[in-house]
């Protein structure tokens, strides 16, 4: 049933618009924070808990957990002995779905540890910005054209405040969301250029 309902909405959606792909799984017209696994970095999966349980203390949004790992359950645990475990969802792993429906449902996207730079470009492909651990790379796609925010790696506070702004400020998201895809499609065409064989004379 979830599958049916991110083909339905996900269809002819424009892609710098989240939408409303959590009827049956989630609350609705909240702030989406997709975060994407694999939940295997259990410093991460505490960080994450602890940042999402700070935002949900100051704003209403909900966590979707997008992924698998063994410290998915933690995440889930630690946010419902605070109290917010209603507002954290997991997409089943038995659904079909795709990965890039829920993204596209998403009004920010939360990578992981072990992310890396595929992940971040397909999520600046569909248009979303991003929270992400401030590597080199990271830093290199996200920082000059602003296209989301960073933190330092195990900075709770630094995590929180950078979801919490994301979360209440739409202006903010979209402006993101808008560059996102313009550096995905520039990164995309800078590595064909430097692939391409040259040219004889």
């Amino acid at each position: 049933m979830v599958t049916a309902a991110l083909n339905q909405v996900v269809r002819g959606a424009d892609a710098a618009t989240p939408v409303n792909a959590w009827p049956l799984i989630s609350l609705t017209d909240l702030p989406t924070i997709v975060a994407i696994g694999p939940f295997d970095d259990r410093a991460h999966a505490q960080q994450l808990a602890t940042a999402f349980i700070a935002v949900r203390r100051q704003c209403r949004a909900q966590l979707v957990l997008l992924g698998t790992g063994e410290q998915r359950t933690a995440v889930m645990r630690r946010t419902s002995a605070q109290g917010v475990g209603s507002s954290v969802h997991v997409v089943s792993d038995s659904c079909d779905y795709r990965s890039s429906d829920v993204i596209a449902a998403a009004d920010l996207v939360v990578l992981g540890s072990s992310s890396g730079t595929a992940v971040l470009l397909d999520v600046l492909a569909a248009g979303r910005p991003v929270v992400a651990p401030a590597d080199p790379e990271t830093v290199q796609l996200v920082v000059p054209a602003i296209v989301g925010l960073v933190y330092r790696p195990g900075d709770v506070s630094g995590m929180a405040e950078a979801l919490r702004r994301l979360v209440t400020t739409p202006v903010l998201r979209r402006g993101m969301g808008g560059r996102a895809g313009h550096v995905a499609r520039r990164h995309h065409l800078e590595k064909v250029r430097a692939n391409s064989p040259m040219k004889g004379n």
